[in-house]
């Protein structure tokens, strides 16, 4: 039989004729794949018609959807990831991506202020009130209860600053220079002049017209073993004086607000340096306010036992702490009260440095060191694809210091290089502790 097979010639051509086919089905199938393959790796996928904030909503719908708590932790999920996932599509975008609040403050020409605390001077009715201060943790936190603003002046010698502050319970105690007004009612800011994160000056103040002011090296959180980072030997030399509409420390009655009025001589604000700001020159600065919980008892206000202390701020700083200096709004000097243009070069560059800072210190936080490879930090997307800045270098080095009891420690640091792809600016550095240096 099977000799039969190989020389019967109909057999063998049906064999032939079936084999053949087999083949060509096998490849035409191989064919088939392969350019389905390739179809769909060159063809864009359509991108979804919502954002990074949509698609995360849409993904998880559990959890008790009624509760305040619960959306609020979801929403600031979402706040964190949505920014964290942002893109640049085009350099045009890179100046004010994920830019700040910001402040135009214009010089007063040939108006003047009289500091009684009241704003009523036409140099402050011409000025722009600045936003409302939000929960200082994010603005998706519930609005503050009481409104609080801002506006801000110059001339060639001083900075003026006004601020309004709503209160229905006019309430201070401190009435001595440099208390914690912190802990009570009171209205600060913090001011960086020449945007190295170092040496910035706290200003704060309560409806008394107590001040207490201070210069810090740097923020205390980068402070290393404890060692002291500011300075309450500094005095600003304010011109200041508080009005209110309400009687303080009076409980029984409803208060509306009070305003705080002051001025500041440049020479004290630069301090270590003989300057003063240009046209369209930006500091960081940040505003806050503390507020109590308070309860009249036989007569007189004391705060509630047990409660927490509500702080609000100008920009939110994604924590109840105003010394995150990377995380503060943006105030730009002008002359020309029609120039309504805020425009920051360096911004990009900064937002670059801060990231890439907040990475680093999220990676030692957990694998105990530093890391000069880029692509093991969380950075976001922009930072790699070459947008804004060329792609940041890391550079690590490590420091023997004596500490205060003679025993030695290593401190170790990092400098972090950002050069814009597009902007004409020296390559700027930012290290472990926040200091900020463009360097040619």
């Amino acid at each position: 039989m099977p000799g039969y097979i190989i020389v019967d010639v109909k057999t063998r051509k049906i064999l032939l004729i079936c084999a053949a086919v087999t083949v060509a089905t096998f490849v035409v199938g191989i064919l088939i794949g392969y350019f389905s393959a390739k179809g769909s790796n060159d063809k864009k996928m359509p991108l979804p018609k919502y954002n990074m904030a949509d698609a995360i909503r849409s993904e998880c719908k559990s959890g008790d959807s009624k509760s305040t708590t619960w959306r609020t932790y979801f929403d600031r999920y979402v706040e964190r990831h949505t920014r964290k996932h942002m893109c640049i599509n085009d350099p045009t975008e890179c100046w004010d991506f994920d830019l700040p609040r910001h402040y135009i403050a214009y010089h007063l020409g040939d108006k003047s202020i009289n500091i009684d605390g009241k704003l009523d001077e036409e140099a402050w009715n011409e000025a722009p009130w600045s936003e409302t201060f939000v929960d200082m943790r994010s603005d998706v936190y519930p609005k503050p209860y009481y409104d609080t603003k801002f506006k801000i002046r110059w001339d060639d010698e001083r900075l003026y600053v006004g601020a309004y502050i709503q209160e229905e319970n006019l309430w201070a105690t401190y009435d001595k220079h440099d208390s914690s007004i912190w802990k009570e009612n009171g209205f600060e800011m913090l001011m960086d002049v020449d945007g190295s994160m170092f040496n910035y000056k706290q200003i704060q103040i309560n409806v008394l017209g107590t001040m207490m002011d201070q210069i810090l090296y740097k923020s205390p959180m980068d402070a290393e073993n404890g060692k002291k980072v500011n300075e309450k030997e500094w005095h600003a030399e304010p011109k200041k004086a508080v009005y209110y509409d309400g009687t303080v420390n009076k409980p029984g009655d409803i208060d509306k607000y009070w305003t705080a009025e002051m001025s500041f001589a440049f020479s004290k604000l630069y301090e270590l340096y003989d300057s003063k700001p240009q046209i369209d020159d930006v500091w960081f600065i940040q505003f806050g306010r503390s507020e109590q919980n308070l309860t009249a008892t036989n007569g007189k206000y004391e705060k509630v036992k047990g409660s927490s202390t509500d702080w609000w701020s100008w920009q939110p700083c994604d924590a109840i702490n105003l010394h995150l200096q990377d995380r503060w709004g943006l105030v730009q000097f002008k002359k020309n009260l029609r120039d309504r243009k805020f425009r920051f070069e360096k911004w990009h560059i900064y937002k670059s440095l801060f990231d890439m800072m907040d990475a680093l210190k999220k990676y030692k936080a957990i694998n105990g060191a530093y890391t000069s490879s880029i692509e093991e930090l969380d950075v976001p997307p922009y930072l790699l694809s070459g947008a804004c800045v060329h792609v940041p270098e890391i550079k690590l080095s490590n420091q023997k210091v004596t500490l205060p009891d003679g025993n030695e420690t290593t401190i170790r640091d990092f400098d972090v290089t950002v050069k814009s792809k597009y902007v004409s600016h020296a390559p700027a550095h930012i290290r472990s502790d926040r200091y900020v240096q463009f360097k040619n």
